[in-house]
């Protein structure tokens, strides 16, 4: 327990409030590479956040990204089904500004936009069995998000992001931002 408590308090000291990286009026454009279990190939995404206001220890950031990512199922027989995702929508992010000396920033956040899932189905063999295909279908697109990002420098920071959401869509995405 003596052990905990110690832990405690050295984290404690260890978020003092600093200046950080991050400020009201700051604007965030970024890359991400996204790893989704469903597939193989990652998802691309791009992310744009303006901090317009100073709450708490922190920011709140709004503002949109985009996503895509596409990926083929192959069956026994030979056929195959192709799916598409491609995905935009508004985040809205509170970033923890005080944290150490600012160049470490987590944030959580949500994101609500549009999902268009389109799968084209391939027979090869021509005697192949339809597989009726249910698993995602377009629309509102749901996601909550935790991440952090670190600044090399006070323009440029490396960013990894936990997106859960509907659809069966939950990535890790590493990335790029650059403050504008």
């Amino acid at each position: 327990m003596k052990i905990l408590l110690s832990c405690f308090f050295i984290i404690l000291l260890n978020l003092s409030p600093l200046h950080s990286q991050i400020q009201k009026g700051d604007n965030l454009l970024g890359a991400s590479v996204g790893f989704w279990v469903k597939g193989s190939v990652p998802m691309l995404g791009l992310n744009f956040e303006s901090h317009v206001a100073d709450l708490g220890s922190g920011t709140i950031g709004l503002g949109g990204l985009f996503r895509y990512y596409s990926y083929t199922n192959d069956y026994p027989n030979g056929d195959s089904r192709k799916y598409t995702f491609t995905s935009f929508g508004f985040q809205a992010n509170y970033n923890f500004t005080q944290i150490g000396d600012g160049k470490f920033v987590p944030y959580l956040g949500l994101v609500l936009g549009y999902n268009n899932i389109s799968n084209t189905y391939t027979d090869v063999t021509k005697h192949g069995v339809y597989i009726t295909d249910v698993s995602y279908t377009s629309g509102a697109w749901l996601w909550g998000q935790a991440g952090m990002r670190y600044f090399f420098s006070p323009k440029f920071a490396g960013t990894v992001r936990l997106g859960f959401g509907n659809n069966d869509f939950n990535t890790l995405e590493l990335g790029i931002d650059f403050k504008l």
